[in-house]
């Protein structure tokens, strides 16, 4: 007869049907030799669709893994086997004790009321509180037990009563067997309730963080979001960045367009030009909309080379919207003037965005705008 025949047997269910075994299943947990996890659930859910009745006790133990922690895992594993061994001998009643994980055991106390589970759980605690004596001395650990009836429609149901007693149990200071009454009901919806509210809250603040880092016109991340990309790659001691460029991007003679087109009509052009600049740009660049008709693209891992051709690209990507512009000095279209600046090991985002921006500004002012001009930064030396 094998083991889940005994077990069945003992619940009065009869032998089970023959099955072909299953090597993923576990039934005896190897340090404790209890009942495994599965085999309580198995025990339960026959339990259940029986009509039996009794009781569950989930145990804990408290502060295990500072025990652990202090005397190391061997003597842990020591303990848990001292532990089951009281267990087993208080409990005689149940008829499935398990070690359901860690220092976690549960165990069904069948036909007992819900007043005479909390008895002997209550029992356990007290067979706890009795110095063990280990390898490391004679220690004393204690336990906190959640006790729930018999009652639900799935194991699921009764687990979760169970685990709300215990959760009571280590909230009012451990060391106690709570059982999960009409006040341990009420306290567990009170947290399900609060747990809902803070993570709606949560929800809500990381909404407003991002609505407060977005551009509202172009969708864009804001200035707000560069400041702190630049705060977080730099750092408040100037860190170093390595392989990055910084592309600056000015949208060109912008004021004469809104001046002929509207400002309606700008608007519009703004959120073409952000558009194309972010689908020009790589998955992994960051785009902002710095203000104004001024953008700038944080070239992650990008060399010289990779960042003009990078820069080039949303360049074109721009023009070829073919936005009219009637007022440009520079095309027929809107265009862009964009200032690239790389560096080596050593340079900031911050020094690298404000070169950027200069050359950006210089190739304007020079009248040379629709193109992208380069720059890349010397070496620094280490700070002092």
């Amino acid at each position: 007869m094998t083991f889940v025949d005994r077990w069945k047997r003992r619940l009065g269910l009869g032998a089970a049907p023959p099955v072909a075994p299953d090597p993923r299943r576990s039934y005896r947990d190897d340090l404790t030799d209890l009942s495994s996890r599965t085999v309580m659930h198995d025990t339960l859910v026959a339990a259940l669709r029986s009509g039996a009745r009794g009781a569950v006790v989930t145990i804990d133990l408290d502060n295990f893994k500072y025990f652990n922690d202090r005397h190391g895992y061997r003597v842990g594993d020591e303990l848990l086997r001292v532990v089951a061994a009281r267990l087993r001998e208080t409990l005689a009643m149940a008829s499935c004790l398990a070690r359901a994980g860690g220092d976690e055991f549960i165990a069904y106390l069948p036909d007992l009321t819900l007043a005479e589970a909390l008895h002997k759980a209550e029992d356990c605690a007290a067979a706890m509180r009795e110095p063990v004596a280990l390898a490391s001395g004679s220690e004393i650990v204690t336990l906190s037990a959640g006790v729930a009836t018999l009652a639900g429609q799935t194991v699921d149901d009764v687990w979760r009563a169970c685990d709300a007693a215990l959760h009571a149990a280590k909230a009012r200071g451990r060391d106690r067997v709570v059982a999960f009454d009409d006040d341990t009901r009420r306290l567990a919806v009170s947290r399900r309730d609060l747990t809902s509210t803070v993570m709606a809250l949560q929800e809500r603040n990381r909404a407003l963080r991002e609505e407060a880092r977005t551009d509202a016109l172009t969708g864009l991340r804001n200035r707000l979001a560069l400041d702190e990309l630049l705060h977080a790659a730099a750092g408040d001691g100037d860190r170093r960045v390595h392989r990055a460029a910084i592309a600056f991007i000015d949208v060109d003679h912008f004021g004469n367009y809104n001046h002929v087109h509207g400002d309606a009509a700008g608007d519009d052009a703004l959120r073409a030009v952000a558009r194309a600049i972010r689908d020009a740009a790589r998955e992994a660049d960051f785009v902002f909309r710095k203000g104004g008709e001024e953008f700038v693209v944080v070239l992650a891992e990008a060399d010289s080379d990779a960042a003009v051709a990078a820069a080039e690209r949303i360049r074109g990507a721009v023009e070829d919207l073919a936005l009219s512009h009637a007022a440009s000095s520079a095309a027929d279209v809107v265009t862009v003037t964009i200032g690239v600046a790389s560096g080596p090991p050593g340079a900031t985002l911050r020094q690298l965005l404000s070169a950027a921006a200069e050359k950006a500004m210089a190739g304007k002012v020079g009248e040379q705008r629709n193109r992208v001009h380069a720059v890349r930064l010397q070496d620094f030396g280490a700070p002092g």
